[in-house]
């Protein structure tokens, strides 16, 4: 039977919290296990977990830019479910409200995949108060209709501009990939999609498994400022700095890999 995990990292998130685990409470398929990565949060925060029967740990990143640390914390969180045993991790951020059939859909296309690293499934739009917003993550970051049918490469260069997966609407098969390390400066879910579509392993999926909160203090995830800037443009940006000096050259050697 394949055992799965829900992974959340949070960090003073008391405000949604409860929201968010009672929709994972809820699921028509119960999880075999249940980890949370808490950044030395001085709220509640704990106790919320605790009490919905999750298994906590502090954070240990030392990293100070958030991107890295987000991506430390939820690797942490990769690695105690498959100490614990898991085949399969759900993400989750702290302020989203789970689809009931989340947990049952999500396993049901990893199965169906048997290849597959990472599931990218869509997700409604919900506000600071969970009114509905217009739209879904994939019609903010659209992806063409026959994107699965094109070459590695193409869908690479596509991947490396515009956003394919959102880490709270994703799964991840633990065994799909040989190290799920995230390199300085990247998001986990940014870099785990391009490392999974790079070996063939992303399955991209239309279908909504929450709703993704949008709030004053977490417009980020829906910013695409630059998602169709040329290629070109885009790497002759990032060469100004030394820090995406350091991207692109994890890139060449993922796409070397």
């Amino acid at each position: 039977m394949t055992s799965v995990a829900v992974v959340l990292v949070t960090h003073d998130s008391h405000r949604y919290l409860s929201q968010t685990l009672e929709s994972i409470a809820e699921q028509t398929s119960t999880p075999h296990t249940l980890v949370a990565v808490d950044d030395h949060s001085q709220d509640n925060t704990t106790a919320l977990l605790t009490q919905a029967g999750f298994e906590v740990h502090r954070a240990t990143s030392g990293a100070r830019d958030a991107a890295t640390r987000i991506a430390h914390n939820f690797l942490q969180g990769l690695l105690l479910a498959q100490r614990l045993g898991a085949d399969i991790a759900i993400l989750g951020d702290h302020d989203d409200i789970w689809r009931r059939d989340r947990i049952a859909h999500q396993v049901a296309v990893l199965d169906s995949f048997s290849t597959a690293a990472m599931v990218a499934s869509d997700g409604f739009l919900i506000d600071e108060h969970g009114a509905a917003l217009p739209g879904t993550i994939r019609s903010r970051f659209p992806i063409p209709d026959d994107f699965s049918t094109w070459p590695v490469r193409r869908q690479m260069s596509y991947a490396l501009r515009h956003s394919v997966a959102t880490g709270g609407a994703s799964a991840v098969r633990i065994s799909g990939l040989p190290d799920w390390s995230v390199p300085a400066g990247w998001l986990h879910d940014r870099w785990w999609s391009l490392s999974a579509l790079r070996r063939g392993r992303l399955v991209i999926d239309d279908y909504p498994v929450i709703d993704y909160r949008v709030s004053p203090d977490q417009q980020v995830g829906l910013d695409t400022a630059s998602q169709d800037a040329p290629a070109r443009w885009l790497l002759s940006k990032v060469r100004r700095t030394s820090e995406s000096t350091r991207k692109v050259r994890d890139l060449g050697g993922l796409v070397r890999g």
